[in-house]
C-alpha cells in the first residue's frame, strides 16, 4: 500500500509540473451582471509567494468509502485555496484513477496525507471541529459555523481578528526567509458517507458543530458539506483579508461600475422634475404630498410623485437605471409636448 501512495503521488506531482502557469483568481463583470473568470494570459498574476486563502485550514476526512467523493472533496478545496487534505484510514483506493477525474487538477492531491487514524491527523493542529448531526450527552454541538464562531472567534484561527496581524507578521517573516516554521492548522473533520464521526472521535475535536439544513433531507453528501463549510470560511477570511491584500481584484471597465453606483440626488432630483412634469400634463398633482398645512406634517398625504420618490430612495437605484428613467420621461414629455402642438394646430385651423 504504501509504495503504491508514494507511485501514485509520484505520477501527480509529474502531471502538476507539466501544467501550465498557475491559474490566476478574478472576478470580472460581464454584460449580462454575471461573474467569469478571466483568462490568465489576460491578468496580472498573484504575487510569488502569496499565501492560500485558507492556507491554516486542514480538510480531514475519516473513513470515506468512495473514491468519487474523496475527488469531488479535492476539489473543493481547490476551489476554496486550501490544499492541505488528510484521509484517515479509508475504505478505498485514495489515489485511484476516479479521485483524480473527480478532482480536476493534481494541485491539492499531491499533497495530500493519508493516516492510520484521527489522533494522528490533529497532532499539529491548533484546533478543529468535527461536523455531525448529532447531539451529545458530555459534548455541546453548535448549530452553526456562525453560532460557533459567535462564541469562539479563536475556533477558527485564521478567522480571528485578534490573531491576523501577528499572523500576517510570521507570513513575512517567512517570505523572507527569517523563520521556518509554518502558521499552526485548524482542522475540520468529517465522518464516513453513512454513519459520521463517532462519539470517540467527536471527543479527539475541540468543537463539535452542526451544518443547518432544511426539513426535507436532513443528511449532505460528503463533498457537499466539505463545500459548504469551505465556502463560508472563504467568504469570511476574504472579508478579513480584504480582496486586495490577495492580489484578487472585482473588476470591470471603470465606467461600468461608476454606473452600478447609486445615482447622484441631483441626477433623481432631474428625474422626479420631469415625472412631476408628466403628472402635471395628464391634470395630475406634480407635488409630492399634500395637506398637513405649515406647522408640520400631520394629516398629510403623499402623492404618486411622493410614493415614486419613496420608491427610488427604497431601492438604491443606480446611475444606470435613472438614466434610462430619465430618457422613457424625455419620450413621454416629448410625445405629449407634440400631441398638444398637434391639437392646439387644430383648433387654429378650425377657427
Amino acid at each position: 500500500m504504501q509504495t503504491r501512495l508514494q507511485t501514485s503521488g509520484t505520477r501527480l506531482a509529474r502531471q502538476h509540473n507539466a501544467t501550465t502557469a498557475a491559474a490566476v483568481v478574478r472576478l470580472h463583470s460581464s454584460s449580462s451582471s454575471r461573474l467569469r473568470a478571466v483568462p490568465v494570459e489576460d491578468e496580472q498574476q498573484i504575487p510569488a509567494g502569496a499565501a492560500n486563502v485558507l492556507e491554516q485550514v486542514r480538510v480531514v476526512l475519516v473513513a470515506p468509502k468512495t473514491p468519487a467523493n474523496i475527488g469531488a472533496v479535492a476539489r473543493a478545496c481547490a476551489n476554496f485555496e486550501t490544499t492541505s487534505l488528510w484521509v484517515v484510514a479509508p475504505r478505498c483506493d485514495p489515489y485511484d484513477g476516479e479521485v483524480e477525474k473527480v478532482a480536476c487538477g493534481p494541485e491539492v492531491l499531491k499533497r495530500m496525507t493519508v493516516v492510520d487514524d484521527l489522533q494522528q491527523a490533529l497532532r499539529d493542529t491548533i484546533g478543529s471541529v468535527g461536523f455531525t448531526r448529532r447531539a451529545g450527552a458530555t459534548r455541546y454541538t453548535h448549530g452553526s459555523m456562525a453560532e460557533l464562531l459567535q462564541k469562539y472567534p479563536a475556533a477558527i484561527a485564521a478567522l480571528d481578528p485578534a490573531l491576523h496581524a501577528s499572523q500576517q507578521q510570521q507570513q513575512q517573516q517567512q517570505q523572507q526567509g527569517q523563520q521556518d516554521s509554518v502558521l499552526g492548522q485548524t482542522a475540520l473533520v468529517f465522518g464516513r458517507e453513512e454513519s459520521g464521526l463517532t462519539e470517540a472521535e467527536l471527543r479527539l475535536c475541540r468543537h463539535s458543530c452542526a451544518i443547518p439544513t432544511g426539513r426535507i433531507q436532513g443528511s449532505m453528501n460528503l463533498s457537499h458539506a466539505v463545500a459548504v463549510v469551505l465556502a463560508g470560511l472563504f467568504e469570511r477570511r476574504l472579508a478579513l483579508l480584504g480582496l486586495a491584500d490577495l492580489g484578487i481584484e472585482v473588476s470591470g471597465k471603470q465606467e461600468s461600475w461608476e454606473g452600478l453606483q447609486p445615482a447622484a440626488a441631483s441626477e433623481l432630483s432631474a428625474l422626479l422634475a420631469k415625472v412631476s412634469a408628466i403628472a402635471k400634463s395628464v391634470g395630475m398633482s406634480g407635488n409630492d404630498s399634500r395637506g398637513g398645512g405649515a406647522q408640520g406634517s400631520h394629516g398629510r398625504r403623499r402623492l404618486p410623485l411622493g410614493h415614486i420618490r419613496a420608491i427610488l430612495s427604497r431601492a438604491q437605484a443606480n446611475t444606470w437605471e435613472v438614466r434610462s428613467l430619465h430618457g422613457l420621461a424625455s419620450a413621454v414629455l416629448k410625445h405629449v409636448k407634440e400631441d398638444t402642438t398637434a391639437d392646439s394646430g387644430d383648433g387654429t385651423s378650425s377657427s
